[in-house]
């Protein structure tokens, strides 16, 4: 869309890239390229995570000084202790101190404001702590999706999973693909409505739901979703409700919005179940 025309770009990061707007790219590898276009425009400071596998096609882009990092670096960097959740955030840190060292940062300052991070609005955000835990995360990629689970799953405690059913209008493809992943790692799958915008919410959700081998239920009503997904959990579980994080409305037809948050549904709705346990004790 030419958004990066006229900007004196200093400095591009690549972090990771995994398959998103295809329909509107038309592939992959065209994809790829218009996300190359940030780093020809940027001519100072290129920094690269030398992990991922597209990581050679952003190295070929020349520039004044080109950075790379890899998750074996941090064993260079001395004791980190990061409030912050997966081994994708590890990536990220990493990503931040490169950049930030660049431009001049000491590592020492890294590493104090790092450590002071308690995390990002809407990114693995921790809103019940107990007797089960309840996180919110954006996720609506497949690799972020699987990163989110992944690091979320504890051995011999159940992961209950509030599936949002993908934006409508785009990227179809995916749809089943999020209901497989979480079929993969879930123990209780529950699709539920998102971002329908102008398409038939039931429909997008039918179609995640193809992908989930059988192994998770239709809620459409959201804060319904979430109310049953925490009415399951027992002590010691999760529950991981994605798709929105700190948005703050869900898209619907006529391009009208719905005030919503997560969280604060989360909130209310563990409320009237802590009640609603006490009365019956």
């Amino acid at each position: 869309q030419h958004r990066h025309r006229f900007i004196n770009f200093h400095t591009a990061v690549f972090t990771n890239l995994s398959p998103e707007h295809l329909e509107r790219h038309g592939s992959f590898e065209k994809y790829k390229e218009a996300k190359g276009e940030l780093f020809q425009a940027a001519k100072k400071l290129h920094v690269i995570n030398a992990d991922d596998p597209n990581a050679q096609y952003f190295l070929q882009f020349p520039a004044e000084k080109i950075v790379r990092y890899s998750l074996a670096d941090a064993r260079n960097l001395g004791d980190f202790h990061l409030k912050l959740l997966g081994e994708f955030n590890m990536y990220n840190s990493l990503a931040a101190i490169s950049t930030a060292m660049s431009h001049g940062v000491s590592l020492e300052i890294c590493k104090k404001a790092l450590e002071k991070m308690e995390g990002v609005p809407g990114r693995m955000e921790q809103v019940v702590s107990a007797p089960f835990r309840v996180f919110v995360d954006y996720a609506f990629t497949p690799a972020a999706l699987k990163k989110v689970y992944q690091t979320l799953k504890i051995e011999n405690r159940k992961l209950v999973c509030v599936l949002g059913a993908a934006g409508g209008g785009r990227d179809a493809w995916k749809r089943p693909v999020l209901g497989g992943i979480a079929a993969d790692y879930c123990d209780s799958v529950i699709i539920t409505n998102e971002d329908p915008y102008e398409e038939d919410p039931l429909r997008i959700m039918k179609e995640v739901a193809n992908g989930a081998k059988g192994r998770a239920q239709i809620i459409e009503d959201r804060r319904e979703a979430i109310r049953n997904a925490l009415s399951q959990a027992q002590p010691g579980d999760t529950v991981v409700i994605t798709g929105k994080g700190s948005e703050d409305s869900i898209a619907i037809k006529g391009g009208k919005k719905i005030s919503w948050d997560d969280r604060e549904v989360v909130r209310e709705e563990f409320q009237n179940l802590t009640k609603a346990q006490k009365r019956d004790i």
